[in-house]
């Protein structure tokens, strides 16, 4: 049996962390929305005496081994539903790594779609959507994909309506972030963030549900951008080139700028080398 997905790339519309949990964790406000960048995720799976998990990734370097999303989520989802399974994952990845750009999210989220729809749903969305969160914070969103506005570690979610838009993205080189590091120097340069007033959280989020494109916000540019000179400077060109916005996404160094037309997003990606073109991407359900 085999079943390919498209594994879309998320872009952070609005990115607030509302507080720090007893856990280590953190609370998020985020609306997240899927893009036409995506890598290919190619699931074969067969019956078997014992289960056996194999990766292949395409260019790139991300090791295919337990370190990788996409074999944990192989991993996970014959551990939870009790299918015994030989599983080969193939990954042809566009998505640029450690750019704030959920690409191992969407592999992992593929590999569970893939696998549930190949084995007739032996999980419900619920018990999937479940499993990704134990898996990650974005893996949740990238199930399902579309608009949502995402809560909680990342797994409440609800959906959220945005016009279709057309993007933009830039990846600084050199400038890889890693999310551990950026949620540390966050906790540090805002200390207990259950001392913060939940006014100021609630009046960011009506600016953004006010002003939609304008009123774009990303709590980690206050600590990411400073140390990343390349990222900055290109989010600021991005607004030079007719970006109606522009920002980075999740927690860097990635920035994106939004255009009015597909035109106006061609022109800019042709002064922008390495730049990625791309549009709106609809839900997978």
């Amino acid at each position: 049996m085999e079943r390919t997905e498209a594994a879309y790339a998320k872009l952070n519309l609005y990115l607030d962390v509302t507080a720090k949990r007893p856990d280590g964790f953190h609370d998020l406000k985020s609306v997240m929305h899927t893009v036409t960048l995506a890598d290919t995720v190619t699931v074969n799976a067969k019956l078997a005496d014992y289960s056996c998990v194999t990766v292949e990734m395409v260019d790139s370097d991300i090791p295919a081994d337990e370190r990788n999303l996409a074999y944990l989520a192989a991993e996970a989802f014959l551990e939870e539903t009790g299918i015994t399974a030989a599983v080969s994952v193939r990954v042809e990845k566009r998505i640029p790594a450690c750019a704030g750009l959920g690409g191992g999210s969407a592999d992992c989220a593929a590999v569970l779609r893939a696998l549930n729809t190949l084995f007739a749903h032996p999980l419900s969305k619920e018990a999937l959507l479940a499993l990704g969160a134990r898996l990650g914070a974005d893996v949740p969103f990238c199930i399902l994909g579309g608009t949502r506005l995402c809560e909680g570690k990342g797994e409440q979610m609800q959906n959220y309506s945005m016009e279709n838009m057309h993007f933009v993205i830039a990846v600084p080189e050199d400038e890889w972030v890693q999310t551990p590091k950026a949620y540390a120097m966050l906790d540090e340069a805002f200390d207990d963030y259950k001392n913060e007033d939940s006014a100021l959280h609630d009046t960011l989020f009506s600016f953004f549900e006010e002003d939609g494109v304008y009123g774009m916000y990303n709590v980690f540019e206050s600590v990411v951008l400073p140390l990343s000179p390349k990222a900055s400077a290109l989010r600021s060109h991005l607004i030079s080139l007719g970006a109606r916005a522009a920002m980075m996404t999740g927690s860097g160094a990635a920035v994106f700028g939004v255009f009015d037309s597909p035109e106006a997003a061609a022109y800019a990606a042709e002064d922008i080398e390495g730049a990625i073109l791309c549009e709106s991407a609809p839900a997978y359900e």
